[in-house]
């Protein structure tokens, strides 16, 4: 390249725009073209800053890294603070492509410039206008900035107020859970608290029911009527309540306590004196002394409702037996009954919804009640195990084991 390209590349550039011919013929003359292949590096970021480069043609890439700052192309300008001080190069150039190139050092500049302000000033000028528009940019950054801190201030104010929101609605939820729990368990208690005697009373109707009444049997047998229908609409609600999918429904958390099993057993047993003096029936028992953590109210409707289907299962003048077993790990309860026995496949049937064999009704016929599938789901919500072993003609012994200790506890 001779000296007349170069001063009509050296004209293009914005820096030397104060400078006069001579310069110019001066510039060229110190100038060095320079080729550097693709991919290659012209410095790297952190060399000393020693001479100015124009790009005849090719492109390059500034980066730092691998973060691209800028691509230059034909007649642009980089490394231009090298013509003012020898600091590090802030960033990298590499060729894009094969690049020729324009080098001036710092020293050369120096010789040149000297004694003549024009150039001075031209290149002080275009610095001078970088830095106002690093300024600038600086300015917008710094305003951006804070309107990105006050934004995140206050979706920080934002997110504190829907945190305490949040836990205020989840302790709202709580106190709602824990009154709604109270409510269900009072529910529970009183249910089963009026089931006991109603269903005593129930059998009491039907025992008097088929007794002579003499000349006032007519009388008597309509009074009996209402007393038992009226009983058995009451029963209908308590069993409303006790209803599978009612208890399937209830969410909230069992509440256990330290029981005697043995002694609610004898209880129980004790309820239905007056009933089996009555039919002429026995119980006798054998029930190990054994304490472990369970629902009382659950227990005992458990308990009753197994005793309840062996007395109305078993013949008059019949036996019922009930044993209490401590099994280290668990206690176990078995009700054992002289009623008519049940098949295999109906004995697998018999915790079902409507299921319950009673003697006052056909086995072939769907009986009324929930007893036993209450039983079973009382029992399973207590992580316990119900079974029934039984064969026609040989009365059925059902059984409920429960662990001592329960996870749900």
């Amino acid at each position: 390249m001779n000296i007349e390209e170069k001063i009509e590349i050296l004209k293009k550039v914005s820096i030397f725009s104060e400078a006069d011919e001579k310069i110019f013929y001066g510039l060229a003359g110190a100038s060095q073209e320079v080729e550097i292949l693709k991919g290659k590096k012209i410095f790297q970021k952190g060399d000393e800053g020693d001479a100015l480069y124009i790009l005849v043609d090719g492109t390059v890439r500034i980066h730092d890294g691998n973060h691209v700052l800028a691509k230059l192309g034909q007649g642009e300008v980089f490394g231009e603070y090298a013509l003012i001080d020898k600091e590090k190069r802030s960033a990298t150039v590499t060729a894009e492509e094969k690049c020729r190139l324009l080098k001036i050092f710092q020293s050369d500049f120096y010789g040149i410039a000297e004694g003549n302000r024009n150039i001075l000033r031209g290149v002080l000028k275009v610095l001078i206008g970088r830095m106002r528009e690093m300024n600038e940019l600086e300015e917008k950054l710094s305003r951006s900035y804070l309107k990105i801190q006050k934004q995140k201030e206050q979706i920080e104010a934002r997110n504190q107020s829907i945190k305490d929101q949040k836990a205020q609605l989840e302790q709202q939820n709580y106190d709602l859970t824990k009154l709604n729990e109270e409510k269900n368990h009072l529910i529970s208690i009183l249910v089963h608290q009026i089931k006991n005697p109603l269903t005593s009373s129930l059998c009491l109707i039907d025992m008097l029911k088929e007794e002579d009444g003499g000349e006032e049997t007519e009388i008597r047998k309509e009074s009996l009527d209402v007393i038992s229908n009226s009983l058995r609409r009451i029963n209908s609600l308590v069993n409303e309540e006790l209803d599978i999918d009612s208890i399937d429904s209830k969410v909230f958390e069992l509440k256990y306590q330290k029981i005697r099993p043995d002694l609610i057993i004898k209880e129980l047993i004790e309820n239905y004196g007056y009933l089996l003096d009555q039919k002429g029936i026995k119980i006798t028992s054998n029930l190990n002394k054994t304490e472990t953590e369970l629902n009382k109210v659950y227990f005992t409707q458990i308990v009753d409702n197994l005793i309840s289907n062996a007395f109305k299962v078993t013949p008059a003048e019949g036996k019922i037996k009930i044993n209490l077993s401590d099994q280290g790990m668990n206690i176990l309860l078995e009700v054992n009954d002289e009623g008519p026995g049940l098949p295999e496949t109906k004995a697998r049937e018999i915790f079902s919804r409507y299921e319950r064999q009673t003697a006052m009704q056909d086995q072939h016929k769907p009986p009324e009640g929930l007893g036993l599938a209450i039983v079973k789901k009382y029992t399973v919500a207590m992580d316990g195990k119900v079974w029934v072993e039984s064969a026609p003609g040989k009365g059925s012994s059902f059984f409920v084991e429960f662990p001592k200790v329960t996870s749900k506890r």
